[in-house]
């Protein structure tokens, strides 16, 4: 059951002052971390899940004074693929999309970004990003690459998700994009995409829309 006084800018506030890491002794991990959405979720259909904030930059996503990579490649994606015209942050929130980070602060790994480890990711997921997909409660779920991937398999269990072999999802990333899981999240059955973090380098980016136009087919968005 959800928190009885679940409040999304109550959540948000605990995770800018979450200092869990540090008591865990996950000295790679880089926290407490303010950069929380700058505007909250409002009636999300689709929601995607990414992965960490990166190292050495103030900035993440929702704040428009940065040149932030992924909002580039996911907005680009978005009005180039699927013809959305999407161009600021209020645009993607008003067609009914939303994002969240699986981890929270970003991770080093002498001196440099690193992916969070498997324990700051179940660490995470379990504390914040499973009341924040609560509190949301999308129709769907795009998961943005591996980390995002992860995140998802800690918390099905949690959701009470069993699988009937481990093949369902896929040994590898590769080998899971493209597959869609439902899960019943409260009283509701949400719909989880797996797809590849969106780097335009990434030989199979536009992949990523047709995943993204299949979701939202199967949710009738």
């Amino acid at each position: 059951m959800p928190d009885s006084d679940m409040n999304w800018t109550k959540i948000q506030d605990e995770i800018k002052r979450c200092e869990k890491c540090k008591e865990e002794g996950f000295y790679e991990v880089k926290c407490p971390d303010d950069r929380i959405p700058t505007s909250g979720p409002q009636n999300v259909k689709l929601l995607f899940v990414s992965e960490a904030p990166p190292l050495n930059t103030r900035y993440y996503f929702y704040n428009e004074n940065s040149n932030d990579r992924l909002r580039n490649s996911l907005f680009d994606l978005l009005r180039s693929d699927l013809g959305y015209e999407i161009s600021i942050i209020n645009d993607f929130i008003a067609a009914g999309f939303y994002l969240l980070p699986t981890v929270k602060c970003p991770s080093a790994r002498t001196g440099r970004n690193a992916a969070p480890p498997g324990k700051v990711i179940k660490l995470c997921a379990e504390q914040h990003l499973k009341r924040e997909i609560e509190y949301i409660n999308p129709e769907g779920v795009c998961l943005l690459g591996r980390t995002a991937l992860q995140g998802f398999l800690i918390l099905r269990n949690l959701w009470g998700m069993q699988m009937k072999d481990s093949g369902e999802v896929g040994r590898t990333l590769s080998g899971a994009a493209g597959k869609v899981l439902e899960v019943k999240i409260l009283d509701k059955n949400t719909k989880f995409m797996i797809s590849y973090w969106p780097t335009k380098r990434h030989r199979k980016f536009h992949e990523i829309s047709e995943h993204i136009r299949m979701l939202m087919e199967i949710i009738g968005f």
